[in-house]
């Protein structure tokens, strides 16, 4: 089975690239694209399996992410990871309403993302 191909769209670059050695690491993950703002994310070709977008970026809102890959027919299997950084219910509730799969708070353990990124799909 081919690897998940990852999209890490934080705006903490330190943690943005911790994660990313953590995750390509793993046999069956792929980080392909890393962006910290929503410029650079609204200018990459989105050729993913996964996105992990951050909601906080500084220069917009994550969600704009979340809702063009939700929509876009070329990335229909795409699905989202929301890093969060707390339990701010109304982020989480237009996190869905963009098209997260599944919504994941910053301090969530590094296990905790690796299992949600496998076990995510779009249904």
């Amino acid at each position: 089975m081919a690897a998940k191909r990852i999209f890490l769209l934080i705006a903490h670059k330190a943690f943005r690239e911790a994660l990313a050695s953590v995750l390509d690491e793993e046999p069956d993950l792929e980080v392909v694209l890393q962006a910290g703002s929503l410029a650079e994310a609204l200018n990459l070709d989105h050729n993913i399996d996964l996105a992990l977008v951050d909601p906080s970026l500084p220069d917009g809102d994550g969600l704009v992410v979340v809702r063009e890959l939700s929509r876009n027919t070329a990335n229909a299997a795409v699905a989202v990871v929301l890093a969060s950084s707390g339990p701010d219910v109304s982020v989480i509730e237009r996190a869905y309403e963009a098209g997260a799969a599944r919504v994941l708070s910053t301090s969530s353990s590094l296990q905790e993302v690796v299992d949600a990124i496998r076990s995510s799909t779009l249904e």
